[in-house]
């Protein structure tokens, strides 16, 4: 210490220098690692020993009495804490940087350190601080400031040592180290020529500064940054690549033998060869269509735009129509389909029937998929409370099974088990992401269990409402209908979707015109020509479905149903296009069986507006069931091309 006031410049520079790198340092956003943490703490310890360094400078100023040597033992003590901790921390921080092994361990090495230091801080201070002067300079003495200086020269020494020892491993941040052994050498030449001068906290402070510039490069998290968005689109571009093979794969299998058979079609005379060689296309087309509202699927659940549709359903007859179809997927393997269904099962439920039926159809697909031969058993079970029923679907196959480190990409997108022992089953490996997507979205819950090379269980278990209420009756339209003497108007911009959709027309007995363009729509109508229903392609150049649908309205008296027939089969587009002003919606490709839903309500619908006297022969627009011949018609439009040919 220094009794004149020349003592006080060096502390003071150091507690404002010091404050000015805390600032700068701790305003920054820094990177998270323990060497930053242990530079934190020296920050820290260094402002407050240059702190209390500068109090006992003030002291001094005056002289020194008896009444001043409690605090001044106090301060100094509070002092030496702050060194040894500095040191102890600078040490940290170098065994840190330099080995491997400590960083591996950093928690237990850090923990012994602190206790070591710990410990020689208890023992410093139950020893005293002995004050010297000289004339108007100060200085201390004594068991304690001895046992301080030693600890920190010896942390100080063993963190030079390490360096040296590992001097091919060292980067810029050991330059602090080394710049304090040149600095030791330094101060103990200062000591020699004035022992009573304080330079211990500004030289402190000058190693912090170096230390700040090379631990806290502002490149450092630049290239965390930049490696953190190649990290993110090396991601990005191999899901697109793996979801693009997968598409690859599966789109063209079907592909293939739509466009092969096709052409053999097209060159074939042999009508039986024909018929047989039609069924395979429809067959590969809608295994295509499966796949588009698969990738259609996870992509509005993805996008979180997947939304839960309830309505009143009987859960029974919605099985049962279930098993008929996947009896149809089956075909001649030799699986026993073998169905259960608890006669507790309510008649009427409430919930997303839509969803259920997939989830059941994706696992019922997956088990005749993966099944040769046995059986597969689908059964339906319930708990009924009060208007709660606890739905208990399972389906056991005795298929090849999964493997148990198979399991967790059970539910994985664009995952197929063992895939190259299923090349000969088609897929995407979306069904049963799709499925337990579905099942979180109706807060159900899945379970799968599995043996291998024996079969599979899955078991979901989802809750619906129990509707009281009488539903509503709905014919069933299982086979395809004739309206006779009606005539439709088909817009739409592209001539293959309107010779299919003429084609389709005809085969019921409708009369067909056609209208390229919403303007040749408005034309036909605007000359006086009737129609009983137009059907409206949304998506045109010039004017959209839309916007025509708009100018028809704006026409007088016209009250023709207009019915949207567009590729938008999103979720939530049928109730989008009825809230425009649209009759009805029917998504492409054209079911028969919607399509015929469509037009025995429209049509009921107009002739429920008649008069009840209205004449027989009104009547006669009655619906008329066809023949199986004429469904074979239908399924096969080439087939009725050559007939009437």
């Amino acid at each position: 210490m220094s009794g004149s006031y020349s003592g006080i410049f060096l502390p003071a520079c150091s507690v404002f220098f010091s404050f000015l790198l805390g600032i700068v340092y701790f305003s920054k956003k820094r990177i998270d690692l323990v060497e930053n943490r242990a530079y934190a703490a020296i920050l820290i310890l260094i402002f407050l020993d240059s702190s209390l360094a500068l109090t006992l400078q003030l002291m001094a100023l005056d002289g020194i009495n008896g009444s001043d040597i409690v605090l001044i033992n106090i301060i100094n003590k509070l002092d030496f804490i702050c060194l040894i901790l500095y040191s102890n921390c600078l040490f940290l921080y170098t065994t840190i940087i330099t080995l491997k092994k400590v960083k591996d361990h950093v928690k237990y090495f850090k923990i012994a350190s602190l206790f070591l230091s710990f410990l020689i801080i208890l023992i410093m201070l139950f020893n005293k601080i002995d004050i010297i002067s000289s004339g108007e300079y100060y200085s201390i003495t004594g068991v304690a400031p001895m046992l301080t200086f030693g600890t920190c020269g010896l942390y100080i020494i063993t963190s030079i040592i390490i360096t040296l020892f590992n001097i091919r491993k060292i980067d810029k941040r050991h330059i602090p180290i080394l710049v304090i052994t040149f600095m030791i050498v330094l101060i103990l030449v200062m000591f020699l020529l004035n022992p009573y001068l304080v330079v211990i906290s500004i030289t402190l402070t000058l190693i912090n500064y170096i230390m700040y510039f090379t631990i806290e490069n502002p490149d450092v998290k630049m290239v965390q940054e930049l490696e953190l968005a190649k990290n993110q689109a090396e991601k990005a571009n191999r899901a697109k690549s793996d979801f693009l093979s997968s598409m690859s794969h599966e789109i063209r299998t079907p592909l293939n033998a739509i466009v092969c058979l096709s052409e053999m079609i097209n060159s074939s005379n042999d009508l039986k060869e024909i018929h047989e060689d039609s069924k395979d296309v429809v067959n590969a087309s809608h295994t295509l269509l499966d796949i588009v509202n698969g990738v259609l699927d996870i992509s509005r659940i993805e996008a979180d735009k997947m939304e839960v549709v309830n309505v009143n359903y009987n859960p029974i007859e919605e099985f049962k129509e279930l098993s008929k179809l996947i009896e149809t997927r089956i075909g001649e393997k030799d699986i026993e389909l073998r169905t259960n269904f608890a006669p507790d099962i309510p008649n009427h439920l409430y919930g997303d029937k839509n969803k259920i039926k997939q989830i059941i159809t994706n696992i019922l697909s997956n088990a005749v998929k993966y099944t040769e031969r046995g059986f597969i058993d689908f059964d339906v079970k319930c708990i009924n409370t009060n208007d709660s029923c606890k739905l208990t679907i399972s389906v056991k196959d005795t298929g090849r099974g999964i493997k148990k480190d198979q399991m967790y990409k059970l539910f994985t997108k664009f995952n197929r088990l063992e895939d190259d022992k299923n090349t000969t089953i088609e897929g995407t490996g979306l069904g049963l992401a799709i499925t337990k997507a579905l099942v979180d979205l109706m807060g159900g819950k899945i379970v799968v269990d599995s043996t291998y090379g024996e079969g599979s269980k899955f078991t979901v278990f989802i809750e619906q409402k129990i509707c009281n209420e009488s539903l509503k009756k709905e014919e069933k339209h299982t086979k395809t209908q004739k309206f006779d003497n009606k005539k439709v108007l088909v817009v739409d911009d592209n001539k293959l979707n309107l010779k299919v959709a003429s084609k389709m027309f005809k085969e019921l007995n409708i009369r067909v015109d056609e209208a390229e363009s919403g303007y040749k729509c408005l034309e036909k109508i605007k000359s006086g020509e009737l129609f009983d229903i137009i059907f409206m392609d949304i998506m045109m150049p010039k004017m959209s479905g839309t916007e025509t649908l708009k100018k028809l309205k704006q026409i007088n008296d016209f009250n023709i149903p207009v019915v949207a027939l567009t590729a938008d089969a999103m979720e939530g587009s049928s109730n989008k296009y009825l809230d425009v002003g649209f009759s009805d919606y029917i998504a492409k490709p054209i079911n028969i069986e919607r399509l015929n839903e469509v037009l025995d309500n429209l049509f009921s619908s107009k002739r429920k507006t008649h008069d009840d006297n209205e004449s027989k022969e009104e009547v006669d627009n009655e619906i008329i069931p066809i023949t199986d011949e004429d469904i074979e018609k239908l399924n096969n439009i080439i087939d009725s091309e050559l007939d009437e040919k």
